[in-house]
């Protein structure tokens, strides 16, 4: 009998390969491997994907909408630079001649069996009739020897639901991302006279439209004046802040009656001393968006960053499937087991020394479950020699393993109110008890402040007296991590693509800055929808159709009336939104205009303090920095050619010129605009020492 495992990447299909038998043989099709073996009277193939291999194109290319014929074809004719997915979909087809059962082994989830079943339909069976006896399933959550030989010996169906979840997140997806894209490129092309790429999607304008209203909510912001009354106090030999009980004064008169009472007191006689004891338990597994969160706050990463990081330790073998929306460990991954290999790591081994000295060994369970796969963890593979930010997310991910399984935190937290005058003052402090769970945890920053013993009617000295003028301040931005975390709290996009959908909103330049602030683009693009259709900013609309994909999951929805419900709804919309182009689209062109003009300052001409702008010569078309208040100042600064350069808010530590980042493909380097900076002392030795060699 022969068997043909379909993988989902290259390097998962070599490890699935050595969990069968050690003495496996590679081979090659072409560029493509694949891997070949003997098990129980079975001969077995195991090929792979490379990821998507088909995804949806319209039948006859068009710029027109509404548009909604469309097809399932290779990446290969789609899209640029996929020449290389046509070595695997021949392999594929070679693979699938001869082959009796088709075992699907891609990620378990609504992409993993979307993507699984495609290869097999259109790759491996192609005009065949796909016999579902025929075909079976792999389910993992790592990609551990031990778990990958049990997936095989228990081998599952495919679910046909999550399939058909899959195929019509694609097609509504597709839907809305290609017509409200083209209709906005149309639309802006008539105020703009030329052609230019504008992008909408389903989830995408939705989230624009988040950061819109945010973005409103500054704007209109009209700050409060308050005043915050302190009395600095000796206390034993050191110097404590205490404030006046009523924080923020709003009322300024009542602010400086107090101020007035106190004025020139020398002690404050302390009122009471309450003392409480606080448990804080340890935290609970990662999930995605918590990883994500975490790693953001710790590192500063992007959750696109992090989400691609996570991917690829899985594809190692180090952690478990990062698309996950579990906050539970179940026994069965072997918690004694996981602790105990991760004491061979230094780094780990007090951590683990202790942990294993316990009885019972459970870790704390959150409340979020996922069907497919349970929290994050480290299967306690060693991992060979990591970069950097990959080293980051694994030591994040196994210190929050090992956590899970401590005691308790107990903390002290102390409040002393002092009178000064018949006015109360307080202060506070904090400080760790027993470290519990935080020992194994050093991403925790808590205040440790040990107080002499106070008691009541202890008398301090009053060092002075003072009153701190502030205002209120705005509503904070949203920033990368936060945004994924309201997108996950509004049920918006899914585990696997919010972090990929910000991401398209900064590739878009609808948004920019780690703390993100709209672009003009973006506010226009809002505003104009909002004005003339407001239907496809519309969360509700979103969120009724990420309902129906989980029903469909469920067996509880049809894909075809689903997608009908879609097709019908879109073109009211487009509808409505051809009577509007014209308008809709000086919008955009005025958004477009503005957007591209600030995208283009990079800060402040250190001779005039003008703006310092990207600017490209019309005689010779190269690209440089120069001053706005040209030609009254001629300060300039020469650019990289044939690079994508971008404003950014740092400043050179070294000389306080502006810096910039620069595209080196994926990449990109943060420089000073100054060529002669001393900060490049590093770089230009090595791209001369380069010249010479």
């Amino acid at each position: 009998m022969k068997v043909l495992i379909i993988a989902e990447k290259p390097k998962v299909g070599q490890k699935i390969a050595f969990a069968l038998s050690k003495d496996y043989k590679k081979k090659r099709h072409g560029r493509a491997n694949y891997y070949e073996l003997s098990s129980n009277d079975k001969d077995i193939v195991i090929a792979s994907a490379a990821g998507h291999l088909y995804s949806l194109k319209e039948k006859k290319s068009s710029r027109d909408y509404p548009a909604f014929d469309i097809e399932w074809a290779p990446l290969y004719e789609i899209g640029k630079g996929k020449s290389y997915i046509k070595q695997y979909v021949n392999l594929l087809k070679k693979l699938g001649k001869e082959t009796d059962i088709f075992i699907i082994a891609t990620d378990y989830d609504i992409e993993g069996e979307l993507l699984g079943y495609n290869a097999l339909k259109y790759a491996v069976l192609g005009d065949k009739a796909i016999n579902k006896d025929k075909i079976k399933r792999m389910r993992f959550s790592t990609l551990t020897t031990l778990d990958l030989r049990k997936a095989y010996s228990e081998l599952s169906e495919v679910d046909y639901n999550l399939v058909e979840a899959g195929e019509t997140r694609h097609i509504l997806d597709w839907y809305w991302g290609i017509n409200i894209s083209r209709a906005l490129t149309e639309a802006a092309k008539k105020g703009l006279k030329r052609y230019a790429v504008f992008s909408a999607g389903r989830v995408q304008t939705p989230a624009l439209a988040i950061l819109v209203r945010r973005e409103r909510e500054i704007s209109i912001f009209k700050p409060e004046p308050y005043i915050k009354v302190y009395a600095d106090l000796k206390v034993s030999r050191r110097k404590i802040r205490a404030e006046h009980v009523l924080g923020r004064i709003f009322d300024l008169q009542k602010a400086g009656e107090i101020l007035n009472k106190v004025k020139g007191e020398k002690e404050g006689i302390v009122k009471s001393v309450t003392r409480k004891e606080s448990i804080i338990p340890p935290p609970v597994p990662f999930d995605l968006g918590t990883l994500q969160s975490e790693a953001y706050k710790a590192f500063r990463l992007t959750p696109k960053q992090v989400q691609d990081i996570a991917q690829s330790l899985y594809e190692e073998g180090c952690i478990s499937y990062p698309r996950t929306s579990s906050q539970k460990l179940p026994p069965a991954i072997g918690y004694r087991r996981i602790i105990e290999a991760l004491g061979k790591n230094a780094k780990f081994a007090e951590a683990s020394k202790k942990l294993l000295k316990k009885e019972r060994l459970y870790p704390r369970q959150g409340k979020k479950d996922d069907p497919a796969h349970p929290a994050i963890f480290p299967t306690g593979q060693t991992p060979k020699k990591l970069e950097p930010r990959a080293e980051k997310i694994y030591e994040l991910i196994a210190y929050r393993y090992l956590a899970t399984f401590g005691d308790s935190m107990h903390r002290e937290n102390i409040n002393v109110k002092v009178e000064i005058k018949d006015e109360d003052f307080g202060f506070s402090a904090s400080r760790t008890l027993e470290r519990g769970w935080s020992e194994f945890y050093p991403y925790l920053k808590l205040e440790e402040i040990q107080l002499p013993e106070i008691n009541e009617e202890d008398i301090f000295k009053v060092l002075k007296i003072v009153g701190d003028e502030k205002e209120t301040l705005p509503p904070r931005r949203y920033n990368p991590a936060s945004l994924v975390r309201e997108l996950e709290a509004l049920r918006l996009g899914t585990k696997a693509t919010r972090a990929e959908i910000v991401d398209t909103l900064y590739r878009r330049e609808y948004i920019k800055g780690v703390s993100i602030k709209v672009t003009p683009l973006g506010m226009r693009v809002i505003e104009a929808l909002e004005k003339n259709i407001p239907k496809i900013i519309d969360e509700k609309l979103t969120k009724y159709f990420e309902e129906k994909l989980e029903k469909i999951q469920r067996g509880e929805a049809k894909k075809e009336e689903t997608i009908e419900e879609a097709k019908e709804e879109l073109i009211k919309t487009l509808k409505i939104f051809r009577e509007k182009e014209e308008s809709i689209g000086k919008s955009i062109a005025a958004g477009f205009i503005e957007k591209d003009r600030e995208m283009k300052i990079i800060g402040k001409c250190p001779n005039c303090d003008s703006n310092l702008r990207i600017i490209r010569s019309k005689a010779s078309g190269k690209q440089f920095i120069g001053c706005s208040n040209y030609p009254k100042c001629k300060t300039s600064f020469p650019l990289p050619q044939k690079k994508n350069v971008y404003p950014t808010d740092k400043l050179c530590s070294t000389c306080g010129l502006p810096m910039v980042s620069i595209s080196f493909g994926r990449r990109r380097i943060l420089s000073c605009i100054d060529m002669n900076c001393k900060s490049k002392e590093k770089y230009n030795q090595a791209r001369q020492k380069k010249e010479i060699e």
